[in-house]
Parts: C-alpha cells; structure tokens; sequence
C-alpha cells in the first residue's frame, strides 16, 4: 500500500524528493488531480507504507512543510 504526502507545491516536492532519496527512501511527485482547499498547489509525494512515518519524521526534520499524509486510492 502507497500513501500520498501533501507538500503543496512543486518546489517543497523537488526538495523532499531530492531529500528522501539522500535517505534511501523511494518516493515520486505527483499532482492531484482535483486538489481540495489546504492542498496548496496540489503537489504530493508517492511512498510506500513502510517509509510513511520515516519520511515524515525526516522531512520534519529538514524543515519541509507537510499539510498531511493519506492513503492512495487506486479507484
């Protein structure tokens, strides 16, 4: 099962890709496709399950504003 990051914008998604990865966590930036009011620009990262709360607790760490993490509905 995947989880969806919300960072808001591309830039914040650049930068904790960039940052995951440095930590040899596996992630991809998306957009959503019909992002709701809090969303920002609509910008998440992609990461497994297992990785959730590491990548959190990492991109708290690096200063990397999270406006929530949910799970990735494939439907």
């Amino acid at each position: 099962m995947s989880y969806y990051i919300k960072v808001g914008s591309i830039t914040n998604a650049q930068r904790a890709r960039s940052f995951l990865h440095s930590a040899s966590v596996k992630a991809q930036i998306r957009k959503l496709p019909d992002p709701k009011p809090g969303d920002g620009c609509g910008y998440v990262l992609l990461v497994d399950e297992q990785d959730l709360q590491r990548s959190l607790s990492r991109l708290e760490r690096a200063g990397i504003r999270v406006l929530g993490a949910q799970k990735y509905d494939l439907s």
